[in-house]
């Protein structure tokens, strides 16, 4: 039996989104946290359209690599993003290496949670005028909150 690897599943996810269909995926690491809980969560995907920050997104990133991050700039040349788990660090990419945009997060117990309502915008905001201090409290979150979940 041939071994699919995760680049396969997200071409292949890609391609789905592409002809018009919402895939779910699971998502893997760390670097979404606190919104989106790698190995335990999945996210549904869809056509990118209009790209804004805030948005989270999966795209390519220098040609080899993928990402699912939060937009944090856009422009006409470039799309910057950052996982909300980060502390430092962004990736850059081209507008057409978003490849998909996350919509809802779906819980292991089957509940979704969609991304895109005021309520999650204006914590996403906030998280992010947070990234001063971002540092201590994802210590504190993954010292109590999520320390006896496994998490990929």
């Amino acid at each position: 039996m041939k071994e699919v690897t995760d680049e396969q599943i997200i071409r292949d996810a890609v391609s789905l989104v592409e002809e018009g269909m919402a895939v779910t995926m699971r998502v893997k690491g760390r670097s979404m946290l606190p919104f989106i809980l790698g190995g335990r969560e999945s996210v549904v995907l869809t056509r990118p359209g209009t790209i804004r920050p805030g948005d989270v997104v999966l795209a390519r990133i220098d040609g080899r690599r993928y990402v699912l991050h939060r937009v944090m700039e856009v422009s006409e040349e470039r799309v910057v993003l950052m996982g909300d788990g980060n502390i430092r660090g962004q990736e850059v990419c081209r507008p057409e290496d978003v490849l998909a945009r996350a919509d809802e997060v779906v819980g292991e117990d089957g509940t979704h949670r969609r991304l895109d309502t005021p309520k999650m915008q204006r914590r996403a905001r906030w998280w992010r005028r947070l990234l001063p201090v971002r540092r201590w409290i994802l210590a504190v979150y993954k010292r109590t909150i999520i320390r006896n979940i496994d998490i990929q």
